[in-house]
C-alpha cells in the first residue's frame, strides 16, 4: 500500500533550501537558443547563485576567475564580494549579454570578459576559480 502525502509540521508545503525553486510562473528563454552540444545552460534560481557565492567564501581583495558567466546571474552575485572578475565565455552572444548586465553601472570597471574556451585561453592572475560548470 503506497504511503499517504503528509504535510510538513510548521505547515508549509516550501522548503527552506536554497536550492528550491523560486515561486514564479515558468519562463522561456526567447533571446537565446542554447547551444547544448557544450553543455549550455542559464542559472536562473537566485538562492542557487547566492549559495555557490556563500560557498566560495570571497573577500574583498579576491580577483575571481568564472567559466562561463553566460547571462551573469552569478556574475553579479560575485561582483557583489569580490574586488574583480575575470569571466572567460565561449559564446559571443553570451558574453555581449554579461557585459550589458553591468553596462553604466560601477561594477563594470571590475569585470574583465575574455572571449574563448578557457582551456585553450591564457589566463591572467586569479585568486579564486568560481563557476556553474556545465556537467556535459
Amino acid at each position: 500500500m503506497p504511503k499517504a502525502a503528509r504535510q510538513k509540521r510548521n505547515g508549509s508545503s516550501q522548503s527552506s533550501s536554497p536550492y528550491s525553486a523560486p515561486k514564479s510562473k515558468p519562463t522561456t528563454n526567447n533571446i537565446f537558443k542554447m547551444n547544448t552540444n557544450i553543455g549550455q545552460h542559464v542559472l536562473k534560481n537566485p538562492g542557487v547563485a547566492q549559495a555557490i557565492v556563500d560557498k566560495a567564501d570571497l573577500k574583498q581583495s579576491d580577483i575571481v576567475l568564472e567559466v562561463g558567466p553566460g547571462s551573469g546571474n552569478l556574475t553579479v552575485k560575485i561582483l557583489e564580494k569580490a574586488k574583480r572578475v575575470i569571466a572567460v565565455e565561449l559564446d559571443p552572444r553570451m558574453a555581449a549579454e554579461v557585459t550589458k548586465r553591468v553596462q553604466g553601472k560601477p561594477e563594470a570597471k571590475r569585470l574583465e570578459v575574455l572571449l574563448g574556451d578557457v582551456i585553450k585561453t591564457d589566463l591572467p592572475y586569479f585568486d579564486v576559480c568560481v563557476s556553474n560548470t556545465p556537467y556535459q
